[in-house]
């Protein structure tokens, strides 16, 4: 159970919070249909994030199927052939915006946007400040699961 509200889940927790459990849930699954990054490489950010803040409920969750080679190699994307360079601008964003949003460079958003375009990056940034804060929060509440889980 949460200190929060009744359960021990997030699902739990939104179904706690009318008005805005719901909206939230709706937020959380339009990331995944964002036409700017595809879904996967969202996946792999969110991923690298549940590793980062060591969330093993998040990395244990799988919100959109990735190669298990991906999964399994993600501690080592920079040098891993299973990575392409679109992937890596973005897990390069990602590792910096979880440890400072505010230590990100010019030359990493360039890197994204050589990829994904200035609305890519805009896309991007706002799908890890979600997925940061849920895992943050899943760790502070302990909360064992992510919204969006696949069911």
């Amino acid at each position: 159970m949460s200190w929060i509200a009744p359960g021990d889940d997030r699902q739990a927790l939104m179904n706690q919070l009318p008005g805005i459990g719901d909206r939230f849930e709706g937020l959380y699954a339009a990331l995944w249909h964002l036409p700017q990054v595809p879904a996967a490489t969202l996946e792999l950010c969110r991923l690298r994030l549940a590793q980062l803040h060591r969330s093993e409920g998040d990395w244990l969750l799988e919100e959109v199927r990735v190669p298990a080679e991906q999964r399994s190699q993600l501690r080592q994307w920079p040098d891993s052939p299973h990575f392409d360079a679109p992937e890596r601008a973005c897990l390069a964003l990602t590792e910096v915006h979880a440890i400072d949003a505010g230590a990100i460079t010019d030359d990493h958003a360039d890197a994204v946007k050589h990829h994904f375009g200035e609305v890519g990056l805009v896309a991007l940034l706002q799908a890890l400040g979600v997925f940061d804060g849920m895992i943050r929060l899943g760790l502070v509440w302990g909360l064992a699961d992510s919204p969006g889980q696949s069911r």
